[in-house]
């Protein structure tokens, strides 16, 4: 009887909101609204619901995110993931996943002794290099369909969309034609209505459509990949029983088929309902990085989705996580602080209730996961043996030093983070998934253990997690998590930069814009840390046309602006998240491990002018203190002997971990850099004195201190008179 008098209310305000419309479809979906609300005894409960529905609010005593907020969050998502870059980065790292599974498993099945797991994992292998030509024509036919679909029936790791058409019809009609809209009621559907168009343009969802292509066609990957190695088994023990007298590619045909009908549905997706659909469900989600979060993760994420402002900083939660786990997976050691592994490890053939969360349900699966567990810890530990060695050879480098400043002024001196390098040419490594978060940490920790010294490094172990922490957060899907604790940190300007990245990336193709920027106005930009500055920062293309244009960055040892690429390279770069750049000269290796501080070298004049509010001033200064062509005496004292000697010995003060010693004043070597700057930097400042804007800056700033030594005066005189005694 209960449910039948919510059934009744249903009816009576589909009756009451659908007036006299014609639109049948309408109705039903009114009625089908209205009968999911709880607690509807009349037509304004289902007001109040829209209400809740649209701008947020407790429902059921569950606080919901309002409509509005999720579809700006949305044209964020897509804004920020409008790069070029983006769909090559994503296929890079999930093609190197699948292919690495069949190859860890056969390792692994090698290093065990297990030949049948071998040989099924090699024609694992084989299955994904047939199927490469079959895979091409499936991502084309899948992007074609989400092309021409809309944006509320795509999957990928970054977003998912359910169909609710319906439900916004119903939400437009009540605005529109139930007459107990307030003001308020529809500037919040008109923005969020907005905000849906902008996610269902194809354009402007172009990357999310190449991504859900790219992870269905990898799924289809990973399905014949199974159905091979299945077949393989199948083939090797019937072979062993005498059933079958030669394995036979039409043999190996019949029993593929025969799996892939059980991985496979009748629509080509993949069966989760079979024991062999659930194994390569999972697979696809480890390798597409989307498997749910659980524990920590998903509580952190829960935080973040109760606040909506919190939110931009926290939006690529899965995908990071789940990267993060794929890279601790292959890293000895940190493989034993994940529950899946211990778990496989320790699992019994015999019960393996706790291991079919990951897809395992027979045992022939817990063979393949064990194997593909140890095939991996040894391609990760041979990672870290070669990197370290590449390291101590100089050939790699990661986040640089902890101290932002200090790091972004090695980078406008040409210091090249997150890269190895590969004969003359530095390879930035950031799309070599999932271990360039084992390269960067291998060269974070050495970087700080040469700065510090190993003896630091032994006694301030717990200071180490800090620099392995800097390196996990410099992944770009994790990033904002160090612009939310920047935001709190009280760092000057910080905040400034964060809510212009923030209004940026509100607006649709931030990532498409600023890509575009750079191929046509490649330099460098000498920035102010206000919101104006961070803005066109974001948006280079705008220079273009720009009456008063953002100033170059210009490098202090040559003079040239930075980023000085050809139109090629900047095409190259635009499009690749793998970037090539040349060795550096002996002058700038001096430079970087010499220890010398750069920070303040163009941030202040020698007579002590403040330029920090002043970005063309500092940029004038950069291109003049360049053009003195310091590179080409610092690769003259990196052949000094004497220079030679000096680095050796601040080098091995390092390593004792003798830290009385001061860099800048106790050692030979940056003596005489010191030397070579302060006499480029005096020339320099000497022309800047001539410019009328560096006059009038100079005699404010004179006049500032008089007033302030006026000011100190008056408040001496006050002190003196109220220091006198009372007669």
């Amino acid at each position: 009887s209960e449910d039948v008098g919510k059934s009744i209310e249903a009816l009576r305000v589909a009756f009451d909101l659908a007036g006299d419309s014609a639109d049948d479809s309408l109705f039903r979906a009114i009625f089908e609204t209205a009968s999911m609300v709880d607690d509807l005894q009349k037509v304004k409960d289902f007001d109040a619901w829209v209400r809740k529905k649209l701008k947020g609010g407790e429902l059921n005593g569950t606080v919901k995110t309002g409509v509005l907020i999720r579809e700006l969050e949305r044209v964020m998502i897509h804004s920020i993931l409008s790069g070029p870059k983006t769909p090559v980065r994503a296929i890079m790292g999930t093609g190197t996943a699948t292919f690495l599974r069949p190859i860890s498993t056969a390792l692994g099945a090698g290093i065990k002794g297990d030949g049948v797991t071998l040989r099924a994992s090699l024609a694992s292998m084989n299955a994904i290099r047939e199927s490469i030509p079959e895979a091409w024509t499936l991502f084309k036919t899948k992007l074609n369909a989400y092309w021409a679909g809309d944006i509320a029936t795509v999957k990928s790791r970054f977003a998912e969309y359910s169909k609710s058409d319906e439900q916004w019809k119903v939400f437009g009609h009540w605005i529109e034609n139930s007459g107990r809209a307030t003001a308020g009621d529809k500037a919040v559907y008109y923005a969020a209505n907005m905000a849906r168009h902008l996610n269902d343009n194809k354009f402007l969802t172009y990357s999310t459509k190449i991504m859900a292509a790219t992870d269905d066609t990898f799924a289809y990957l990973l399905a014949r990949a199974k159905g091979k190695e299945k077949a393989m088994r199948e083939a090797l023990g019937e072979f062993n029983t005498g059933k079958i007298t030669e394995i036979t590619p039409e043999v190996m045909k019949s029993y593929e088929n025969k799996f892939l009908n059980q991985i496979l549905d009748a629509d080509g997706n993949i069966n989760i309902d079979s024991d062999l659909g659930k194994a390569v469900e999972y697979a696809r989600k480890e390798v597409t990085l989307t498997k749910d979060l659980s524990g920590f993760a998903k509580g952190l994420n829960d935080v973040f989705d109760a606040h909506p402002w919190a939110k931009p900083f926290f939006l690529f939660a899965r995908t990071g996580v789940n990267g993060l786990e794929l890279t601790a997976k292959h890293t000895p050691g940190f493989n034993f602080l994940l529950e899946e592994f211990n778990t496989i490890a320790r699992a019994n053939p015999d019960d393996l209730r706790s291991v079919m969360k990951y897809g395992i349900t027979t045992a022939e699966e817990l063979i393949n996961a064990q194997a593909l567990q140890t095939g991996r810890l040894a391609i990760g530990g041979s990672i870290i043996t070669m990197a370290g060695m590449h390291f101590l050879g100089g050939g790699l480098t990661g986040n640089g030093p902890t101290d932002r400043q200090k790091r972004q002024v090695w980078k406008d001196a040409g210091w090249i983070p997150r890269s190895i390098k590969l004969g003359d040419v530095w390879v930035s490594y950031d799309a070599f998934e999932p271990f360039n978060q084992i390269l960067s940490t291998i060269a974070d920790i050495g970087d700080h253990m040469e700065l510090m010294g190993e003896e630091w490094a032994t006694e301030n172990f717990e200071k180490l997690s800090i620099v392995v922490m800097q390196g996990i957060t410099s992944k770009s899907y994790l990033a904002g998590m160090q612009q939310f604790v920047d935001l709190f940190a009280g760092k000057p300007g910080q905040w400034k930069r964060i809510i212009a990245g923030l209004m940026n990336n509100t607006v649709p193709m931030a990532g498409f814009r600023n890509e575009l920027g750079k191929l046509f106005t490649p330099h460098m930009k000498e920035l102010n840390s206000g919101i104006g500055d961070s803005i066109r920062n974001r948006n280079l293309i705008s220079e273009v046309i720009a009456a008063d244009a953002l100033p170059a960055k210009y490098d202090l040892l040559t003079g040239d602006p930075i980023r000085e690429y050809d139109f090629v390279n900047r095409m190259w770069n635009a499009v690749s998240p793998v970037h090539f750049n040349l060795d550096q000269s002996p002058g700038r290796k001096l430079l970087f491990d010499s220890g010398f501080d750069l920070r303040i070298s163009t941030y202040y004049a020698p007579d002590g002018t403040d330029l920090s509010n002043h970005p063309r001033l500092r940029s004038e200064f950069q291109r003049l203190i360049g053009t003195q062509n310091l590179e080409l005496a610092l690769n003259k004292l990196a052949d000094d002997p004497l220079i030679q000697a000096s680095m050796a010995q601040y080098l091995a003060d390092v390593r004792a971990g003798r830290r009385e010693f001061d860099p800048m004043k106790d050692y030979a070597h940056n003596k005489r850099i010191k030397a070579l700057f302060t006499k480029a930097r005096r020339r320099a400042w000497a022309q800047m004195a001539q410019n009328d804007e560096v006059k009038r800056l100079m005699l404010s700033e004179r006049q500032a201190a008089i007033a302030s030594r006026k000011k100190l005066q008056t408040t001496s005189n006050i002190q003196s008179v109220l220091s006198l005694p009372v007669k």
